[in-house]
């Protein structure tokens, strides 16, 4: 054999066959799973050979699960997508001349959620994340002044004692760890009707993920997988939409309602949403992060937030509702500047998630669904805890934030603007001619808008 395999003591068939001596081979544990095979050939192409290592877990009952966003690569992404700077038609503005960075969420409802950044830390359930990790991102969201949403899971005591009103109450299908009291604490409150990375099926979080107090935050039975309905049972129209609305504002005091959707029939979803009165919508596109997703799902369903966020945006503006209804932007964001360009898209928030794990320390091994996270933020097993540091992770996540909400002020001084809510889709332009007619934006030569596109029936008929 020309490849040089596993180490013998350690085989299953050396063991089970009684062998002596060594051997060469190019046999395998591959994967989660442990199946043993042939190790991929150096000639062979990755995605063939993980689509074998797939056959094989079907093959034994069992569906693929994975961790993060997809691997799969939309033909356009944010990279295609530049600032148009200021120079003497626009002048740009001096670093010591200040960029308003400041965001309302839900500007209209009795008491909207204030806060010093449109950077948001996403919804990231307890079960998901650790407590440490958890801990970490509602500190950091008390000390800056930000938003954060509560995932899916419940919401730890510590969070209602450090940070109740920066959060964002997440109000999921499955309703773990949820009353009102808690709904009365919220700062906002988000139906959440599904995310990017498996939009259409409901979510799930796997026994090794449940431990004891896990389950009793989400009121659930310890070494059981939990899974979310698809669909919230209690509203299946918008009728009954609008009731849950009003309930939730009840109960809240006038706290912002908001929906998060992932990204399908957007221009009808958000029509509908705006029709049912919510203060703010969250849209997540294909790609984002979770810690558990089955990945046929996760591979071939949703669109791209870059594809999702121009129609988005452009339905609340026809509809009158920009500046009333506030919209966030989500799904495989990872820099400033992509945040940046979502703001100009239209959107007046961001989501991150995966980016604020990998600030807390997360070096994307993917074993978040094994409940096995070498640096303690997907994992509750003690030992493996001990490698998450609490107040450094804190600290790097304040900084990862603090930076990147003073890397979005810089575009908006290089396009001549003193506040991030001036940014629009006249400071932006794309490499490609594909995208700008996709997005409404400038092309190279400046000639594509949305304008354009509605006068010639291209668009939104």
């Amino acid at each position: 054999m020309h490849e040089r395999g596993c180490l013998c003591a350690s085989c299953p068939v050396y063991h089970e066959k009684k062998l002596e001596g060594l051997y060469f081979c190019n046999k395998d544990l591959i994967g989660d799973e442990r199946i043993f095979m042939r190790r991929r050939k150096k000639c062979e192409d990755p995605k063939n050979y993980e689509k074998i290592i797939q056959i094989k877990i079907m093959s034994k009952g069992k569906n693929v699960i994975g961790s993060m966003g997809s691997p799969k690569k939309p033909p356009y992404t944010f990279d295609d997508i530049n600032f148009i700077p200021a120079q003497i038609h626009r002048i740009p503005l001096n670093e010591d001349e200040k960029v308003n960075t400041e965001v309302t969420i839900g500007p209209k409802a009795k008491r909207s959620l204030k806060v010093n950044s449109s950077i948001i830390i996403s919804g990231m359930s307890y079960g998901a994340i650790s407590e440490k990790a958890k801990k970490a991102t509602a500190t950091t969201a008390k000390n800056l002044g930000i938003a954060y949403n509560s995932g899916e899971g419940g919401v730890l005591e510590y969070e209602l004692e450090v940070a109740s009103s920066q959060i964002i109450l997440q109000y999921s299908t499955g309703r773990f760890g949820l009353n009102k009291e808690i709904i009365k604490k919220a700062a906002a409150i988000e139906i959440r009707f599904d995310q990017g990375a498996y939009p259409g099926k409901g979510s799930y979080l796997p026994p090794e993920k449940i431990s004891q107090d896990v389950a009793r935050i989400r009121g659930i039975r310890k070494d059981e997988g939990a899974y979310f309905p698809t669909h919230h049972p209690d509203i299946k129209n918008v009728k009954e939409l609008e009731e849950k609305i009003e309930w939730l504002r009840k109960i809240s005091s006038g706290a912002p309602i908001g929906a998060k959707i992932g990204c399908g029939d957007i221009e009808e979803d958000i029509r509908l949403l705006l029709d049912s009165g919510v203060d703010f919508i969250s849209i997540d596109g294909f790609g984002g992060g979770t810690s558990t997703a089955f990945t046929h799902i996760r591979d071939n369903v949703g669109l791209p937030l870059i594809s999702a966020l121009p129609g988005a945006a452009h339905i609340i503006k026809g509809a009158g509702e920009k500046g009333e209804v506030s919209l966030i932007a989500g799904g495989g964001l990872r820099t400033s500047a992509d945040m940046a360009k979502c703001l100009a898209l239209g959107a007046d928030a961001i989501y991150i998630g995966t980016a604020a794990l990998i600030a807390l320390n997360c070096e994307q091994h993917h074993l978040c669904h094994t409940g096995m996270c070498p640096t303690g933020i997907t994992t509750h097993d003690p030992h493996l805890l001990k490698q998450f540091n609490l107040e450094k992770a804190t600290k790097r996540l304040k900084n990862f934030i603090m930076v990147a909400t003073g890397e979005i002020a810089d575009f908006a001084r290089i396009t001549g603007k003193d506040d991030i809510k001036l940014l629009d889709d006249s400071d932006i332009f794309s490499f490609k001619r594909g995208l700008a007619e996709l997005a409404g934006i400038k092309w190279l030569d400046g000639s594509i808008s949305w304008e354009v596109l509605c006068d010639e029936g291209a668009m939104f008929h």
